[in-house]
């Protein structure tokens, strides 16, 4: 039998409620069945959420008060927690992101991670104020999050980008004119699609801000961006963003409409 992997309570509050959870459980003597039929999940479920692989929601934390009579101690660590910038949310992000099924990316501002080229990355990188030494390493692991694409079972992976996104000169004329061909050649994988919302498109839900939204068989999770920090928003309250989806993707031209404002883009920068 798999020895289940030891949690550290003070890494982060996730860590906290994972090991709350599992103790809450065993001293109420259920089992992980039991305690799944209450807050609503199945055994695996409450397994992956007491080894901190998968969040506890609002709503299963509310359950989980209700059965363990906790007096709402999960309800609120897990605001509290949702609340706070969690050092590990980079790296939970990237893990998930490894393992999704579906992505869906929306973004107002840059190239998405996943699409960049190495010079596009390192410009934004040197731009960010990365130390010297470090700006290598920092492209790298970008460029290591892409091979995501090239597996096997690739992710559906849809896009949709800001107009804006492709005329902001990162790097210089040399560096925009490969990275919008890249663009291209990603467009025309069967797993890719790639949107562009036009300045036409006026005032629109995307102006709130970049995201995107991870899918597998355990369910959805957004990832907000922001300066220093990501947020990961987890299972029912990631679901407004697929909403929001498909909201800015009524706006968005489509595929072929995308591909050919890109090529007209790219005669900005020979």
């Amino acid at each position: 039998m798999a020895t289940r992997p030891q949690l550290d309570p003070m890494s982060s509050l996730w860590a906290v409620i994972a090991l709350q959870l599992r103790f809450q459980r065993e001293r109420a003597g259920l089992t992980g069945t039991q305690l799944g039929d209450k807050i609503s999940c199945v055994r695996s479920t409450v397994s992956r959420i007491e080894s901190n692989t998968l969040k506890l929601d609002p709503k299963q934390a509310a359950l989980a008060d209700e059965s363990l009579k906790t007096g709402g101690l999960f309800s609120a660590l897990v605001v509290h927690a949702m609340r706070e910038p969690d050092g590990q949310w980079r790296k939970e992000h990237r893990d998930i992101e490894a393992t999704a099924s579906t992505i869906r990316i929306f973004e107002a501002v840059v190239i998405p991670g996943l699409f960049q080229t190495p010079d596009y990355a390192r410009a934004l990188v040197l731009a960010g104020g990365a130390a010297e030494d470090a700006v290598q390493a920092a492209v790298e692991e970008r460029m290591g999050r892409q091979a995501i694409l090239a597996r096997k079972d690739p992710p559906l992976l849809w896009a949709i980008i800001a107009e804006t996104v492709l005329e902001w000169p990162v790097g210089g004329s040399g560096v925009m004119l490969e990275q919008l061909a890249r663009l291209l050649e990603l467009a025309d994988m069967p797993n890719i699609g790639i949107r562009v919302v036009p300045r036409a498109a006026g005032a629109y839900k995307g102006l709130d801000g970049s995201f995107k939204v991870l899918s597998n068989a355990s369910g959805d999770v957004a990832y907000l961006e922001s300066p220093g920090q990501g947020r990961l928003v987890y299972s029912l309250e990631a679901r407004p963003y697929l909403d929001r989806y498909d909201r800015i993707g009524v706006k968005a031209l489509n595929d072929d409409q995308s591909k050919e404002l890109i090529r007209r883009k790219m005669e900005l920068y020979q």
